[in-house]
């Protein structure tokens, strides 16, 4: 954890062990991934829900060239992505002290695009089997043309 990501209420719930991280990363399937799009006047932030996986310390996140989340990620803006997994609904006798057992995980950083033909095709390998475990052994390879119409 660094300063940006300290909890400020209930600190003692933050979890900083690499292995509690990963296995929040490794067992989760949708993260929130958001920025701030646009500049000046003009700047406003977004957030979008995009499937994800993990290869060791990085991230992958896949989409159209033509998104704007991911055209304006590659820019080399901060980013900041979520990833909630919901334990436990927590019911109590007032509405308002209802809450919810949870794990999530904050990560802020910078993206980067993957350029490399076969890096890219490997990211997106791990993209499909994290999402579907053994799906990329049932599916047809991706075609170049899409491996290129793809921003990793």
């Amino acid at each position: 954890m660094t300063g940006r990501t300290d909890l400020r209420r209930k600190p003692e719930r933050a979890v900083d062990d690499r292995d509690a991280i990963h296995d929040v990363l490794d067992e989760g399937l949708m993260a929130h991934v958001g920025l701030v799009a646009g500049t000046g006047d003009q700047a406003h932030p977004v957030v979008i829900p995009m499937l994800y996986a993990r290869d060791g310390e990085r991230l992958i996140l896949h989409g159209s060239p033509a998104s704007r989340l991911l055209r304006t990620a590659k820019g080399g803006v901060d980013v900041c992505v979520t990833v909630t997994l919901l334990d436990a609904l927590v019911l109590a006798r007032s509405g308002l002290h209802h809450s919810m057992n949870y794990r999530s995980i904050v990560i802020m950083g910078r993206a980067t695009e993957v350029i490399d033909h076969a890096e890219k095709v490997a990211a997106l390998d791990r993209l499909v089997e994290h999402t579907i475990p053994g799906r990329t052994s049932q599916v047809r390879a991706a075609h170049d043309i899409e491996v290129t119409g793809t921003t990793v």
